[in-house]
């Protein structure tokens, strides 16, 4: 499948969702594992891993049949599995909680009806196991963080500011899905 092929035919494209709002879907639930990986102490390459396997996800299934946050939040925690960065359960469900209403937890169990979150755990559940059949259980994700910092290591670049800015460069080619091969 090509890059056009996908911009194309994608599930969503089928559903009436336009290239532009998927470029804005894709960045809003990457910006939302990005700050759920931060907020449980993820390594970048967890996060990578994460924001791939959504790509990979939205790539066969549409937009308009799936919760973003919901697929985003699944597929974390699954990254965190394949990563060997396990995060229990119950901590992805209360800070994705949070960060997706913008409120402590706390006040949530005031709010929403008394099973909420037994039914989050258990949607969210769902939707790893969708993530797993969907991609066909493959998980593996080669990031490029380990050679481009070995290669400028090399090059004895390593305290300069090129470091970052590849780097940079490296984890916008992740969130935009330049990076996503398919599988």
């Amino acid at each position: 499948m090509t890059r056009d092929d996908i911009e194309r035919y994608s599930p969503s494209r089928r559903d009436g969702i336009d290239a532009l709002r998927e470029t804005h879907l894709r960045y809003s639930y990457c910006a939302f594992i990005q700050n759920l990986g931060l907020q449980l102490e993820l390594p970048q390459t967890t996060i990578g891993t994460a924001m791939v396997l959504c790509h990979r996800f939205f790539v066969r299934r549409s937009h308009a049949c799936h919760d973003r946050f919901l697929i985003a939040t699944a597929a974390l925690f699954l990254a965190a599995k394949s990563e060997e960065t396990l995060r229990p359960l119950n901590n992805v469900l209360r800070t994705s909680c949070e960060i997706f209403h913008k409120q402590d937890i706390t006040f949530l169990s005031y709010l929403l009806p008394v099973d909420w979150f037994e039914q989050y755990r258990e949607r969210v559940i769902e939707a790893e196991q969708m993530i797993l059949t969907t991609l066909n259980f493959e998980l593996n994700v080669q990031h490029p963080y380990a050679p481009l910092t070995s290669i400028l290591n090399e090059l004895g670049l390593s305290q300069t500011a090129l470091v970052n800015l590849a780097l940079n460069l490296v984890s916008e080619g992740v969130i935009s899905g330049l990076a996503c091969t398919l599988v």
